[in-house]
């Protein structure tokens, strides 16, 4: 029978393992250093001046926007942060396809709680922004470049307009101008505004948070001179009316997400699993084909497909563990892992070198399995699963606490990011404007006269 444990109440306090460092924008950039850059609106602007002190403020409007349809997984936790904080509106913009997906609407409407779901179908932003619609506090990006390539001529429009932009950075290897990046034309197009203040950049875990640190100027071609450090926001969240569950009768691993071999190393395990032959299931949940895999283990292999939300993280939350099997480094250098967030999400512990504990710092050694050195994955899981229920509960009450330390920091670093805002410099831009008509008539007749003047001067003297 499945073990469960009520789910235990937030600590309000924060562990040292779990502790970040407060958020503030003006911290982005060392101080004292300066980055000559070209003014996006320099062609069409004549000067700028600082503007008269802003009025105290009243509600902060916010759009969360997300193109594609997909990282919902990202959209929830920061629909659920920015919904809590007070005098803060939440306008949510998906398209059609994602907000009918994988039965997430309900959902969305849960997490928007206490003010109610705004949602706005994302082919009516670039309407919204031409014509004149009100200029939000804060723009939202949670699929960056998928997000850029889609509303950019309206990012442009709001941003000259005063608008401030966060965007998360999923793959920030990519985010480089020097080599043959996918995203040289969302980098130019950033650049400018991330100088000026008005954009910030935000990551998904501590490793990639330094590798933006420690890449940013020669990526963005700004000068050695500038170091920038984002901010890390946390793609967790509470599932609702959650009972902290395990499978016990049948206990089993689980490898999560979309069956892809780009992503997760499945030909390692399905030989590392044929060839120990453990006594414990391996449940794959996610979409995709079945994999190929040795004879042997084919009819032991459990697919759990077609889920929606619900299911996919209920049936997730049952595992033992979560075996990530990274199939690249770069989900330890510059990529933050889905799988890694779904098992704070399910507080289902993930199987871990110190290498990967180090890269996601924000978790803890009781907390997670450790793979040991000279131990392979099935090994490791097998070693496990003979420890039994106490031991298996055990790190998943740790995960309870984590994950809720890590909303709250969410929501603090959204208050901080949005309170912040007051404190950035305020500009106007005077426009260069075509001189009135009576001007220009005046012009054309000056000229005229003098071109008349000097026709008759030459043929009076000549």
């Amino acid at each position: 029978m499945p073990m469960t444990l009520l789910d235990s109440t937030p600590c309000n306090g924060v562990n040292a393992a779990t502790a970040v460092a407060p958020f503030n924008i003006a911290n982005l950039f060392d101080k004292g250093k300066e980055v000559a850059e070209e003014d996006p609106s320099a062609k069409r602007s004549a000067a700028v001046v600082d503007a008269a002190p802003v009025k105290e403020r009243g509600r902060r409007t916010v759009y969360l926007i997300n193109t594609p349809p997909y990282h919902f997984e990202v959209v929830i936790p920061f629909l659920h942060a920015f919904s809590s904080l007070p005098d803060v509106d939440v306008t949510l913009w998906l398209s059609s396809i994602g907000a009918n997906k994988w039965g997430l609407r309900p959902w969305l409407d849960l997490y928007a709680k206490p003010n109610g779901l705004k949602l706005q179908n994302v082919q009516e932003f670039s309407k919204g922004a031409e014509n004149g619609a009100v200029v939000p506090d804060m723009i939202f990006l949670t699929s960056c470049p998928e997000d850029i390539r889609k509303l950019r001529p309206s990012l442009q429009v709001l941003l000259e307009q005063g608008a401030n932009v966060m965007s998360i950075i999923h793959e920030a290897r990519l985010f480089d101008l020097n080599n043959k990046s996918p995203y040289k034309k969302e980098i130019k197009f950033m650049r400018p505004w991330i100088l000026k203040g008005q954009w910030q950049l935000a990551t998904l875990s501590q490793h990639v948070q330094n590798f933006v640190k420690q890449n940013f100027a020669e990526f963005f071609q700004t000068g050695t001179q500038v170091t920038y450090s984002p901010p890390v926001l946390y793609p967790v969240f509470k599932l609702p009316e959650e009972k902290v569950q395990l499978e016990t009768t049948n206990p089993f691993v689980t490898i999560v997400g979309a069956l892809e071999s780009w992503r997760r190393n499945y030909t390692k395990i399905f030989e590392q699993y044929a060839k120990l032959n453990p006594q414990v299931d391996l449940v794959l949940v996610g979409n995709g084909r079945p994999l190929r895999a040795p004879k042997s283990i084919k009819g032991k292999l459990i697919y759990k497909r077609g889920l929606d939300f619900p299911q996919y993280f209920c049936e997730i939350s049952k595992a033992v563990l979560i075996l990530p099997s990274f199939a690249t480094e770069h989900y330890v250098q510059s990529q933050a892992s889905s799988s890694i967030a779904t098992s704070v999400i399910t507080v289902t512990p993930p199987l871990m070198t110190r290498q990967m504990l180090s890269a996601y710092a924000y978790l803890a050694d009781d907390a997670v399995w450790i793979q040991e050195d000279g131990e392979t994955e099935v090994e490791a899981f097998s070693r496990i699963a003979d420890l039994g229920q106490d031991s298996w509960m055990a790190k998943k009450t740790v995960m309870v606490d984590i994950r809720a330390n890590l909303i709250n920091e969410n929501m603090k670093t959204f208050e901080a990011t949005l309170a912040a805002l007051d404190d950035l410099p305020r500009k106007v831009t005077i426009e260069v404007r075509p001189f009135n008509l009576s001007i220009s008539l005046f012009i054309a007749l000056l000229l005229l006269t003098l071109l008349l003047s000097l026709i008759v001067y030459r043929c009076v003297f000549n």
